[in-house]
Order: C-alpha cells, then structure tokens, then sequence
C-alpha cells in the first residue's frame, strides 16, 4: 500500500486532490495533506475511501509545524510497514529543505517544487546521497515544462547510449505568454499586467521578469543529463530595471513606466528591427566540453516554431549526436493547473512501476 502525503494546497495541490485523487489505483492512498499551518489526516492511518476525496475536506485548519509533522507522519506509516510518498506541490525553498529529512524517515518523493532540483551542489548532493542511502526514488517531471515528458526523453537518450548536445526551450509559460502578445509600440508593463490578472505570472511578476525561473529550469535538465552546472554560471538576462527591483510590490506598479522606458531603450538599442520576441533558454556543450548555459530575450522570426505556438503552449528542443541536424522536438501546454497536476499523477503511477 503506497500512503500518499499531499504538501501544498495551492492550485495544483487542489486540482490533483479534485480531479485526480480519486482515480488512484486502489493500491494507493491520500494518508494527509499540509501547508505553512501544519498536516491533518484525511483518516488517521487509515486508507481513505476514494468517494472520501472532495475540496471541501482538505480546507479546514490546520495544526502546528507542517515539515516536522511530515516527518512524523511518515514515521509513523513506516512502522505500520506502508510505503510512502510525499508531494510537494508547493514552490517553496523551505519545504525543500526538509527532503533530507523525509527521505531519512522512509519517504519517496515526487515533486512539482524546483528549489532543490536547481540548489547548491552541495545541498542538491545531500539529497542524491540520501535517496542512495535509503534507496528511495525522488521523481520531478513537473518540475520543467509541467506535464511535457522532457526529462523522460532526455533519460531514453541517455539510456541508448547517445550523447546528448544541446537543449533550448520557452521554459517561462508566463514571459511566453506576454511575448506572444507584445508588439513594438505596446507598453510592455499593459501585457505584464493582463498576465498577472489571469494567474499566469507568480503573485509578484518580478519573479518571472527577473529569468530565474528559466534559470532554475535549465540547470534541472543540465543535471538530468549529467553535467556540471551551477545557477551562478548561467547567463541570465533579467528584465527588471535596477530601480524597480528592491521596491515593494505596490511600489513595482505605480512606477511600472520605468519598466515600459526601460525594456524600449533596450530593444531599440539592440533589435531595433525584430517584431516578435520570445525568452528562451538554452543549455548546451561546447566543444571543450564545458557546459553553457543562458537565459534571455531573443528576436525571432515570424516562420520560428516558437512564433507559431498557441498561448501558454511550450517547445523544447533536444540535440543530441543522433539527433543533431534533425532536433527532437516536445511540443504542447508548457504550464497551467491541470497540466501540472496530471503530471503529477504520472510520476505517481511511475513511483508505483517501480515499487
């Protein structure tokens, strides 16, 4: 029996509890859920009854410190001799901290969150040392590109004994979305702001604007496929203008001008020309064999595959030595709820092949 421990309640935390908790194998269950407040049970060590899953049940109070009651919770289970895996459907650098810590107790982990997939070498060989240690599994296919199967194809490629190259994509849904929209002569500040009423951008849009999402995403994949990379050697090409970047978020919007002044003497200055942009990023080796990697606004031409993409749909591209001239493309929703959540779901069923 796989005892599931849901961490995160947001958007996707809701939307796998709603649309997918209650299509798990019957072999699998939702044991708890937490957030910043703490962890109820659904049923007290007990397997809940898939009509049990609804909304309503996982939006009551909760109790005292989340990570701690974690971790006592999947001790707990393990005594009972269950297997278990904790979610962590939230994007906090907090909450992955604490994976050593669960791994340590008896837990597997599936995550949505990239914090630990994109931290410090040293933390991010603390955590690789304790799933050896305890032999757990620790899968985080959301983690770019949301339900799309990148880092599957990029294990498939390795697992065939090719040699992997270079790898690009929009990797931002919210930066692809406003520069889907933006033409030269709107104010760029106008799209950013339609983005974050519709949820697309995080709650404060500097976090998008700054490329660090993109950043952290690259550096997922780069380790996937085995390279040495630090976040600090990625190029990162950050849109927020010096002045606006250590205001308050009240403050960001009422002088979002020098953003839209900003970003126009940019693009006058270096692509007076181009009239679509698109924020890519790209890993890759050279022919040293030394990782490179970069995230920036690119011009692209209206006959590029990522000019022609739907709002909020992603295109990756993977070269490799059997795919060099003719680049494996994966294509498809690139963010949004339900994707990630399905996603999610996938790495489940996949944790339960494995057990």
């Amino acid at each position: 029996m796989l005892a599931i421990i849901v961490v995160g309640c947001g958007n996707i935390g809701q939307t796998w509890l709603q649309q997918f908790a209650p299509h798990l194998p019957t072999v699998a269950y939702v044991s708890a859920v937490a957030n910043t407040q703490g962890l109820r049970l659904s049923q007290p060590l007990a397997q809940v009854a898939h009509s049990d899953i609804s909304q309503g049940q996982y939006q009551h109070p909760y109790q005292g410190n989340s990570a701690d009651q974690v971790r006592a919770h999947i001790q707990r289970l393990q005594q009972q001799g269950q297997q278990v895996v904790v979610l962590d459907l939230t994007a906090s650098k907090a909450i992955s901290r604490a994976y050593p810590a669960w791994i340590a107790a008896g837990a597997h982990l599936i995550s949505a969150n990239k914090y630990a997939g994109s931290s410090h070498p040293d933390y991010y060989r603390e955590v690789i040392k304790q799933l050896q240690r305890y032999q757990r599994h620790w899968l985080y296919n959301t983690t770019v590109g949301a339900g799309l199967p990148i880092q599957k194809a990029i294990n498939e490629r390795l697992a065939c004994h090719d040699e992997l190259k270079a790898m690009e994509g929009n990797f931002s849904g919210s930066l692809s979305w406003v520069f889907q929209q933006y033409r030269p002569g709107d104010k760029l500040s106008d799209w950013l702001q339609q983005a974050a009423a519709q949820g697309l951008t995080e709650p404060d849009p500097r976090l998008d604007l700054s490329g660090m999402d993109v950043a952290r995403k690259l550096l997922i994949l780069a380790r996937e496929a085995g390279w040495q990379l630090k976040l600090a050697d990625i190029e990162v090409h950050n849109l927020v203008p010096p002045p606006l970047r250590q205001l308050s978020l009240k403050e960001f919007w009422q002088q979002r001008h020098i953003l839209d002044d900003t970003f126009e003497r940019w693009r006058l200055e270096h692509y007076p020309e181009a009239t679509q942009f698109c924020y890519l990023g790209s890993v890759a080796l050279n022919e040293q064999g030394q990782v490179q990697a970069a995230a920036s606004l690119q011009p692209i031409a209206a006959t590029s595959s990522y000019a022609q993409l739907p709002p909020g749909n992603a295109n990756f591209m993977i070269r490799s030595r059997q795919y060099w001239h003719n680049p494996l493309i994966i294509q498809g929703p690139g963010a949004g709820a339900e994707v990630t959540a399905a996603g999610v779901h996938s790495d489940i069923l996949e944790l339960l092949k494995r057990l």
